[in-house]
């Protein structure tokens, strides 16, 4: 417990410094509230935009409306999009600067001043559509930037389908036939052809609705062509059309069984659906013999003796006949036209005849060629 001195000590002390004690703390508590003010009225500020540029600031309330000089970065222009947020130090402004776009559609050019967005943002903010088939440049999910220039071109395909004719064409067909000095130079047209007409379906291309190219998409033939087939002559070419070893030096290469030289040839034609004594078929490359010098079936090969001029070609026995049992011919060679039997008269030939072996080799396409062959003449 405190001495009655002591109090009174203390009461004295008071009484001085009270005074002085409550005008520090007045004093304590106007800073405190000053300080509380500059602090609320105090602003960080940070602004950027989409071109790089960036600045910060600390701005008192008198000075926001100079936040843009002092930063460093300029204000929005009439089509630049603000954006605000708030930061733990204060606030940050961020400017998208607009870029000009071009877009040419349906005839006509827009310039737009965007901050962003994609080639089909920019079409929808003109209300502008498109379908699979029109072209669009650059591809619709693209962004834009500055200077992007965005062409829309309308694509339309139209189909037709017209009759077109297919010009006859001529066929030449090169034969030794002709050889004698008399004869040589003519032509003898053994099928008179015809046009014939295809169907055929065009597609048309129209961009922006002028007509940009036409293509073929289709072709049937309704009505087939045929050729005309004209006979010539040419030194060596082959009468027969029947096939067999490679010729060397005027003869086969290999697998000659027997020669006869000099024979004399004489020539013979028959109906188109004449058969020989052997049951063959008749055609270009069939021959009368004697079977018991040449048996049925034997492949052979024709050419004249005096030179190439006359080549009847590869050949099977199919015939024979009594000038070829009685020895005034030793071979009578088919022609299946009377016309070329008779210009062809009598010729010595030199006969080779392959041996089974390498005939049947030949065998398979040779049975196909015959009977591929219909037409009389050819």
């Amino acid at each position: 417990m405190l001495s009655v001195k002591m109090r009174e000590h203390l009461r004295r002390w008071a009484s001085v410094y009270a005074v002085k004690i409550g005008v520090l703390a007045a004093i304590l508590a106007a800073l405190c509230g000053m300080v509380g003010w500059i602090a609320a009225e105090t602003l960080v500020v940070e602004v950027s935009d989409s071109d790089g540029a960036c600045g910060h600031a600390i701005l008192t309330f008198a000075g926001r409306e100079d936040i843009y000089a002092r930063t460093g970065v300029a204000p929005p222009a009439e089509f630049d999009e603000l954006q605000t947020a708030a930061t733990p130090q204060g606030q940050s402004y961020h400017i998208l600067r607009a870029y000009p776009v071009s877009v040419t559609a349906d005839g006509a050019t827009t310039q737009l001043m965007v901050t962003g967005g994609t080639v089909d943002d920019m079409l929808t903010r003109l209300g502008i559509t498109y379908d699979g088939d029109d072209e669009l440049t650059p591809d619709g999910a693209q962004p834009t930037a500055a200077g992007t220039a965005i062409t829309l071109r309308r694509i339309e395909y139209k189909e037709y389908t017209q009759q077109e004719p297919i010009p006859v064409e001529t066929e030449y067909l090169d034969t030794s036939i002709y050889f004698r000095s008399r004869f040589q130079g003519i032509t003898r047209q053994v099928r008179t052809g015809h046009d014939g007409a295809d169907n055929v379906t065009y597609r048309e291309r129209y961009v922006d609705g002028e007509l940009e190219s036409t293509t073929e998409i289709a072709r049937e033939t309704v009505e087939p062509m045929v050729t005309t087939v004209v006979k010539r002559y040419k030194s060596g070419a082959p009468v027969s059309h029947f096939v067999g070893p490679e010729i060397v030096n005027g003869k086969p290469a290999n697998g000659v069984a027997r020669v006869f030289t000099s024979c004399r040839a004489t020539g013979y034609s028959a109906s188109a659906t004449a058969k020989g004594a052997s049951g063959r078929r008749l055609t270009y490359g069939t021959v009368a013999i004697n079977p018991n010098v040449i048996p049925y079936g034997s492949l052979m090969y024709i050419v004249s003796h005096s030179g190439g001029n006359f080549v009847y070609g590869y050949a099977y026995a199919a015939d024979t006949g009594i000038a070829m049992m009685d020895g005034r011919a030793f071979i009578d060679l088919y022609y299946e036209t009377y016309d070329e039997s008779v210009k062809n008269e009598v010729v010595y030939v030199d006969i080779y005849v392959l041996d089974r072996e390498t005939a049947a080799q030949y065998k398979e396409q040779n049975d196909a060629l015959l009977a591929a062959d219909h037409i009389v003449g050819m």
